[in-house]
């Protein structure tokens, strides 16, 4: 029930905040966004559409591209049967342009290819490419999020250091905070100056999420000498799984659950963000 009464005050605030982001805004500017993880399992692919849905939900015009390596799955989270995909913008048989789909009001999908035979081997220069044409719709979206494989590839770090800024997911298993770490460790040996946040997903209470976070923010203070941000943690949430089933993004089948309000914390810290660059331009 507190919940259910703290949804729509939040709500309307992330609204105000879209819309004071967009008026400091001097010139229109396409922030893209990497969500990147170590090894799978760690509900990436769920942070990156439901962050995308959650910013859509407000106003903000999102473009959400599956980057995963012929493994993608977005378009069935959405409930969405694309013609085109990924395989055919990269084998130049396709236009982006061609190959997007409505996901949701505001909201446009980059489908990803899934068990593609003739998908090709994306190297430095496809990549770049590929780049280049997400970045040319820079009129057509305030925010792009590109959900990567799992995994520390090259072509993972490429997204993620091309990128304005890399969102790595944990959860709060051990394991799972070592391999984030050796996620962010790649990403700043290529570019530095990366700004780099964090979601802890999964957790079965705030502190058992905080104390994830102070292990990860401690080792890459110690070894790697930089800061990285809190975005927010995401609690466990059975309404994720159900959503998942129905096809639908928890954030709009369940806008009320525990996960959804942790998506709008996030939200609202990222339109602040927006807000303070723009006044900073």
């Amino acid at each position: 029930m507190h919940n259910e009464t703290l949804a729509p005050d939040q709500a309307a605030r992330l609204r105000e905040l879209a819309m004071r982001s967009s008026l400091n805004s001097r010139t229109p500017s396409q922030r893209l966004i990497a969500v990147t993880c170590g090894k799978g399992g760690v509900g990436k692919s769920t942070v990156a559409l439901n962050l995308s849905v959650t910013l859509s939900a407000v106003g903000k015009r999102v473009l959400v591209v599956d980057a995963d390596a012929n493994l993608a799955n977005l378009d069935i989270m959405v409930g969405v049967a694309p013609q085109y995909r990924l395989g055919h913008v990269l084998r130049g048989e396709r236009d982006i342009e061609d190959v997007l789909v409505t996901a949701s009001p505001n909201l446009k999908l980059f489908p990803g290819s899934s068990a593609d035979t003739a998908y090709p081997e994306m190297g430095v220069t496809m990549q770049q490419r590929l780049m280049n044409g997400i970045r040319e719709l820079e009129e057509r979206f305030d925010y792009v999020i590109i959900d990567t494989a799992a995994g520390l590839s090259t072509q993972v770090i490429r997204y993620s250091t091309e990128a304005d800024e890399s969102i790595v997911v944990t959860s709060t298993e051990p394991t799972s905070i070592m391999d984030a770490y050796a996620t962010i460790k790649l990403i700043l040996a290529v570019k530095q100056t990366q700004k780099i946040s964090v979601v802890v997903n999964g957790a079965h209470s705030p502190s058992e999420a905080d104390e994830a976070m102070v292990k990860l923010q401690m080792a890459v203070r110690h070894f790697l000498h930089r800061e990285i941000e809190y975005l927010c943690s995401i609690p466990f949430d059975k309404n994720v799984q159900r959503a998942v089933i129905a096809h639908q993004p928890v954030s709009k089948m369940f806008p009320t659950s525990a996960s959804s309000l942790s998506f709008r914390q996030a939200v609202q810290r990222i339109l602040v963000q927006e807000e303070q660059e723009g006044r900073d331009r």
